[in-house]
């Protein structure tokens, strides 16, 4: 029993991996094509973009909904009807029980509320790398080019790829740094620490 339940419980991982996988990445294709952020486009067009975002989040949620009718796991056909989470037979799901399939107590095979949040955040970040690394490749080789741009942050995004815009945001962190801390120094008291410090670099 103790075997099922850990096959049980990879499942609902796996399958839920997927899930907030393909949500986030859809909803982060969404958001970016209305704000125009290009660095973070799959496709080079608005309308495409938008539209494979809700294709992924459709078919995330339709994958996970749906997956218990093919991949045998704890809902087979004829054990959800109670709608507990024990005693539940291995096998496919049946059609009209779809609704309860995936309703696994945590005890049973389910998943904690801690690690929903856990491999939510988790597949969020990694959609974003993806999405991240794929319009990288896609604007260096298929185009269009990034241009240069004075901007960083989101903003860079805009006209450049992420690894273009991560490196203009590192270089403006570091001149406002060396900027900021130059100022502090200039308006510290003659008896401060810093000012002492900025005596002693001079000399």
């Amino acid at each position: 029993m103790s075997d099922q339940i850990e096959t049980a419980a990879n499942l609902m991982v796996r399958d839920y991996i997927i899930l907030a996988f393909l949500i986030s990445l859809g909803a982060l294709q969404i958001a970016v094509s209305i704000s125009g952020i290009r660095g973070l486009w799959l496709l080079p067009n608005r309308i495409l973009t938008r539209t494979l975002g809700i294709l992924l989040l459709l078919l995330g949620i339709a994958y996970y909904l749906l997956a218990p009718l093919w991949i045998e796991g704890p809902w087979a056909a004829g054990s959800v009807i109670d709608g507990t989470s024990e005693n539940r037979t291995w096998g496919t799901a049946a059609l009209s029980e779809i609704s309860g399939a995936r309703n696994l107590n945590d005890i049973h095979g389910g998943m904690a509320g801690t690690a929903y949040a856990i491999f939510f955040v988790l597949s969020a970040v990694l959609a974003t790398l993806f999405a991240a690394s794929l319009a990288g490749i896609r604007r260096r080789y298929l185009g269009p080019k990034s241009v240069p741009t004075d901007a960083d942050g989101l903003d860079a995004l805009k006209q450049t790829d992420a690894l273009t815009a991560l490196a203009i945001s590192f270089a403006s962190l570091r001149r406002n740094l060396i900027a900021d801390l130059g100022r502090l120094m200039r308006s510290a008291h003659r008896w401060s620490i810093p000012a002492i410090i900025e005596r002693m670099w001079r000399n």
